[in-house]
């Protein structure tokens, strides 16, 4: 009779509560900093909209110190999927990317897959990397216009 009673107590609870969703943790290295000064501005996007800039669109995001060397993160609890990653060098940590008059970084900036283009930033597909197990290492050449 009790087994019968905590079955049906079961069925009343959401799928999604009853097994936990498959996550893993997302390592980031960022490499060529051409200093020390300021902040790393990480940004996570779990798809194509505001990607790389637009922060209202994040998935998740994070701010370290440009110390270490070299320095890394860690987003934890992220759940399996694709992501791409965009990241700024905020030497001067105002908390914004600063341009020149039209419109090309003064700071460092960085994705995920290190694509390089030729006009303009990359966009969501050539950034774009899955995870699907416990852990993903990213790797970040940071470049300075």
């Amino acid at each position: 009779m009790f087994m019968g009673f905590a079955h049906d107590l079961m069925a009343d609870v959401p799928e999604h509560l009853q097994k936990p969703e498959a996550s893993g943790e997302i390592r980031v290295r960022i490499l060529d900093l051409r200093n020390h000064d300021g902040e790393i501005m990480l940004v996570l996007f779990n798809g194509k909209k505001g990607f790389p800039g637009k922060e209202q669109y994040v998935f998740r995001k994070a701010s370290i110190p440009a110390a270490g060397n070299p320095p890394t993160f860690k987003f934890e609890h992220i759940p399996f999927g694709s992501y791409a990653l965009s990241v700024r060098h905020d030497e001067n940590g105002n908390g914004k990317l600063d341009t020149n008059f039209i419109g090309m970084p003064k700071e460092g900036v960085g994705t995920s897959n290190n694509p390089r283009t030729r006009f303009g930033p990359p966009s969501f597909d050539d950034a774009k990397f899955l995870l699907d197990g416990d852990e993903k290492e990213l790797v970040i050449h940071m470049r300075y216009l």
